[in-house]
């Protein structure tokens, strides 16, 4: 399994941890996502600036494991990056616990658990 990670793991997403869990970018980011609740105008700009372009990088991430034939071709991209996120997110926001590269890792790990092998591949 711990082949299918690889791809994912790294510097990118290593680096977007530490930023994350440091001043200001840190608690800058957490105050835009609360005040994004209430003002559309600061959602929109965290969502352009920010939410989009990191998800297009995660998917485009995971698009090329699929044309490397390390996750089954028909596997659903934005499931994986809803399941991938889901736990990042409400760790980083909800329970205010520090996101590390060993959560991420695991994190990662239990996603392409899930995946389906393309036909024929072993784990």
């Amino acid at each position: 399994m711990r082949y299918r990670i690889v791809l994912m793991r790294g510097p990118q997403i290593h680096a977007a941890v530490d930023l994350l869990g440091r001043p200001p970018f840190g608690p800058l980011v957490r105050a835009l996502v609360g005040e994004a609740q209430y003002d559309p105008q600061v959602a929109a700009a965290l969502n352009e600036r920010f939410i989009a372009p990191q998800e297009a990088k995660t998917v485009a991430r995971l698009e090329k494991a699929r044309e490397q034939g390390q996750i089954s071709p028909d596997f659903d991209l934005d499931l994986a990056m809803a399941i991938l996120s889901g736990p990042l997110s409400f760790r980083y926001l909800i329970t205010n616990e520090q996101l590390t590269h060993t959560y991420v890792d695991r994190v990662l790990e239990a996603l392409f658990a899930g995946l389906p092998l393309r036909a024929g591949q072993e784990v």
